[in-house]
């Protein structure tokens, strides 16, 4: 027999509702980790041999640039950037102070500035879950990674010159505020949505979707800005040795069903809630009402991250994009050896894959418990065990690298090749078949539930950041349940 089981998740159906990213638009924590683990043991990999590991340090010395040259796009052609790396590399060569500080938007744009300010952008630099990772693989690269990510989680101090050093000493207070209002206001071009290939040009026009703005600098309309290749630039990553694809938000988004129906980025992340929604009023204080003013939360998935930052509010809009990505349906079919429940996760609301961004550390996986009518637990998966992990033979949705030596490796700034990637393409679905033997189920009624559970982070990971007491919960995207007969 067959059920289809009614669907419990908080879902609208109002039009893409995407996740995070990275920012993160979940800003990514950093690209190239030496300690990240994709799966929940470290057991699961293995390591390089010392041998190899010693050509890690000739190989990025011998690479040691500033930006990426050539690589490849999504359909896997060359790209040619026109410019040099000497060019590009002089082209955003500032002094100390070229950028503003946030601070001096706050009088004309409070409102915007508070949501900026309690966002993953804001805490880009100084969020405390990169920190130690970024400053490990320094270590590990021999500074090859403190340019490299630190484009994107710094991108004023590398174009002032205040990075490297990696620990921060030389930097200024606009440096440290991570992605900041004059940094994206006075990108002028986007040479390709990759890599953190933007060309800066900071002064008193600030550049943005609209011309007709009054205010005490110049205004200008920058078509870029309103289109995804701006968010395309940080949100798509590839390995600048191998070519290896480390994050792919913005590539899954303009190969899926959202961008031909020219639904962007900026519709589901800069917008009060899960789904395209106008947020009417004034941008600035001597601004005209407008339609639609978009907001600077850049709300993704990072629940956890907010609930520690005390930011409740924003806690709450990240957790609405979890539970508006996807649904679950539930079949049952049974015979004389068991019973098996199919479980389909369906990507309802989020423009790209979900998990999306650094998807080698992230977790989704479901979790099945199964009862009779007394209560009694006849079957479990993807259950939490001992010291807040979860069970090692779940299924997840992640992606895990393979290194040049064929191994599996975490390490994204290993990463010669994809070897494993189970994720949920925009309007696509995924099914899990869980098989439950006879001899474990009684006679009657036996009570199913089944919860997409999501995390932003592996407690590997968690516990090796040196913070003590630092447990990552699982959050809930969606649930179904089924009653069935035996």
């Amino acid at each position: 027999m067959k059920i289809n089981a009614r669907k419990t998740s908080k879902t609208t159906g109002r039009g893409p509702r995407a996740l995070i990213a990275l920012p993160v638009l979940t800003i990514v924590l950093i690209f190239f980790l030496a300690s990240l683990y994709s799966v929940e043991s470290e057991a699961d990999f293995i390591s390089p041999g010392a041998e190899d590991q010693s050509m890690v340090g000739k190989e990025f010395r011998e690479f040691d640039f500033l930006l990426v040259v050539s690589s490849e796009n999504s359909a896997g052609k060359d790209i040619n950037i026109k410019n040099s790396q000497q060019e590009m590399t002089e082209v955003n060569r500032f002094e100390p102070g070229a950028f503003e500080n946030p601070d001096n938007c706050i009088r004309c744009h409070r409102s915007i500035y508070e949501q900026w300010s309690r966002s993953k952008h804001q805490y880009a630099w100084v969020d405390e879950f990169y920190q130690p990772d970024y400053l490990k693989a320094s270590r590990e690269t021999e500074g090859f990674t403190d340019v490299f990510c630190g484009e994107c989680h710094a991108p004023a101090a590398v174009r002032t010159g205040q990075l490297p050093p990696p620990d921060g000493s030389l930097f200024d207070d606009t440096s440290m505020r991570g992605i900041f209002c004059d940094y994206c206001h006075t990108v002028k071009e986007i040479v390709e949505p990759l890599n953190v290939m933007t060309v800066s040009d900071p002064g008193r026009v600030k550049r943005g979707p609209r011309a007709d703005g009054r205010a005490p600098h110049g205004v200008e309309y920058s078509k870029i800005h309103t289109d995804s290749i701006f968010c395309g630039a940080c949100h798509n990553v590839r390995h600048p040795l191998s070519g290896a694809v480390i994050i792919d938000t913005y590539d899954d988004w303009k190969e899926g069903p959202y961008a031909d129906k020219g639904i962007r980025c900026q519709d589901c992340h800069m917008t009060p809630g899960p789904g395209v929604e106008k947020n009417p009023g004034k941008s600035s204080s001597m601004g005209q009402e407008r339609e639609h003013v978009a907001t600077h939360y850049f709300h993704g998935g990072s629940v956890f991250f907010q609930q520690r930052a005390g930011n409740e509010k924003e806690a709450g809009l990240a957790r609405q994009l979890l539970e508006a990505a996807a649904e679950l349906e539930l079949e049952y079919t049974a015979d004389e050896s068991g019973i098996e429940i199919l479980a389909r996760v369906k990507n309802v609301g989020a423009g790209h894959k979900i998990p999306t961004g650094v998807t080698y550390i992230r977790k989704m996986w479901l979790e099945v418990t199964v009862v009779d009518d007394s209560g009694r637990t006849v079957f479990e998966s993807g259950h939490v065990v001992e010291g807040n992990h979860v069970h090692p033979e779940t299924v997840f949705y992640r992606k895990v690298f393979r290194d040049a030596q064929g191994n599996l490796t975490p390490k994204s700034w290993l990463a010669q090749e994809i070897a494993y990637d189970r994720r949920i393409p925009a309007k696509g679905a995924d099914e899990q078949v869980f098989k439950i033997l006879r001899d474990r189920l009684g006679n009657g009624k036996h009570h199913a539930t089944v919860r997409l559970m999501y995390r932003s982070m592996s407690q590997d990971l968690a516990d090796n950041l040196g913070i003590e007491g630092l447990e990552v919960p699982g959050i809930e995207m969606a649930n179904a349940r089924l009653t069935f007969d035996y």
